[in-house]
């Protein structure tokens, strides 16, 4: 097996790899979703951690699989200027491994887009849960000071204190 085979071998697992990454990145992002709509805030930390990793992980996969295609260009057409993209690459190599790169390449790219979907979905729900909670919170603040009558007999602008008194001792 010559020195294109085996890189190429190695690219293939390699964009393996950042398809399950992706799949479960995606899978985080929907419990994450679900976490937050259920309101279930240490899973929420947990997934998140996760995501973290994962965002981690394939960040390393992608800048390996740039290295690779660099070096697959030059093995190929040597004295390359740039590297190839992977569609380009995959039409100058053989049957049977074009066909599965080409593959690999089209699931990566739909789940590229899935989980961009889902980084949307959750950023949304994200903001309407952090709205809610600021309506919430300005609903208190009003709650607070309104109605609370200050020295003039009129309704200040100052926060409600509570005072109480041990009847007991």
């Amino acid at each position: 097996m010559d020195k294109p085979d085996r890189l190429l071998l190695r690219l293939e697992e390699l964009l393996h790899n950042q398809v399950r990454a992706h799949e479960h990145l995606a899978s985080l992002l929907v419990q994450k979703r679900q976490s937050l709509g259920a309101n279930q805030h240490r899973r929420l930390v947990q997934l998140l951690q996760k995501e973290n990793q994962s965002v981690g992980l394939i960040s390393e996969l992608e800048k390996q699989r740039l290295e690779l295609v660099a070096e697959l260009t030059l093995k190929l057409v040597p004295g390359a200027t740039e590297p190839m993209r992977l569609g380009q690459l995959a039409e100058r190599v053989d049957e049977p491994v074009r066909g599965r790169l080409l593959v690999l390449r089209q699931q990566l790219g739909q789940l590229m887009e899935r989980v961009t979907r889902e980084t949307r979905i959750a950023r949304r729900a994200t903001e309407a849960l952090l709205h809610h909670v600021q309506g919430l919170m300005q609903t208190i603040g009003i709650a607070c000071t309104a109605g609370v009558y200050g020295r003039s007999g009129a309704t200040g602008g100052q926060a409600a204190s509570l005072s109480t008194i041990n009847t007991t001792a």
